[in-house]
């Protein structure tokens, strides 16, 4: 069952045009990742789904869900407690007080923050704040769960815990979720779908296209080689030759691609310089 439909949304601020005729359709359930560097529209994106800031064209279709929004940073109310806060959904939903604090206390719990329920906001860390506000999205229920980021301020440890709560929490319940990241095993395994989210545009990324996203390599021919299986070579993907480095002990050539990247090929046996690159057959980084 279909929940969401945005077609063709479009997104300016003053003469800048933000979002290009992005379209997303998501079903019950269904999990999808966006990809994207700093500026490529994916917040802006995730915040026009969550009716947080409206769109300029285009058309937007919600089958009367409940949504959750995550955003990078922590957003509680300063004078609720760390109780208050993680259930103010369920007061919303007019859960009464004894069964909402009982669910909130179970919650707390699981998020390692359980002694500090009657603490207030300015008491707590930046990543306790967070995992408050990643609790408090869960306990509603939603429908369709929308998460900026959410684990980047979080240490490697609570992180990685917190994130396999979540995934699990979201796949028991059947909650569709879209999910910006830059990690790259969360893109890998937590959905049925990544896209790509660049300059605006958005787009279905390959597993080609997620590597090269995640790592300092490039494509050739549909497939990914890392920086370090590439030579000079007489044909390939064409280059602008600067000049020859030592870097680490070893020789490199500094090229420029026709996108403007920089990149550092190994020199091997002494060849002289070309105007193409191609990667050493057999060093395929699958």
């Amino acid at each position: 069952m279909e929940i969401i439909r945005a077609e063709n949304i479009t997104k300016r601020f003053e003469n800048e045009t933000i979002l290009h005729e992005v379209s997303l359709t998501l079903r019950r359930g269904e999990k999808v990742t966006i990809l994207g560097g700093s500026g490529s529209g994916k917040t802006t994106f995730l915040k026009v789904l969550a009716g947080l800031l409206p769109f300029d064209g285009g058309s937007y279709q919600k089958s009367g869900i409940k949504m959750a929004y995550i955003s990078q940073k922590p957003v509680l109310f300063s004078h609720m407690t760390v109780l208050e806060n993680l259930i103010f959904p369920l007061k919303c939903q007019k859960v009464k007080r004894k069964e909402r604090e009982a669910i909130g206390r179970v919650f707390l719990e699981k998020s390692e923050l359980a002694k500090w329920a009657d603490a207030y906001p300015f008491e707590l860390s930046g990543g306790q704040q967070q995992r408050v506000s990643v609790a408090r999205a869960l306990i509603g229920n939603p429908d369709l769960l929308l998460m900026d980021e959410p684990f980047s301020s979080l240490d490697v440890r609570l992180g990685r815990d917190m994130r396999q709560w979540v995934f699990t929490q979201i796949e028991e319940r059947q909650i569709a979720a879209v999910f910006v990241t830059h990690h790259y095993e969360e893109a890998k395994v937590f959905s049925e779908r990544v896209l790509l989210m660049d300059n605006g545009l958005l787009k279905e990324a390959t597993e080609a296209e997620i590597d090269v996203f995640f790592g300092d390599g490039l494509l050739y021919e549909d497939a990914y080689y890392p920086i370090g299986a590439w030579r000079m070579a007489d044909f390939g993907v064409p280059v602008r030759v600067e000049r020859q480095v030592m870097l680490y002990g070893q020789a490199y050539w500094s090229v420029i691609l026709e996108d403007g990247t920089q990149k550092f090929i190994i020199v091997d046996e002494n060849r002289a310089e070309t105007a193409y690159i191609a990667p050493v057959r057999g060093e395929k980084d699958a």
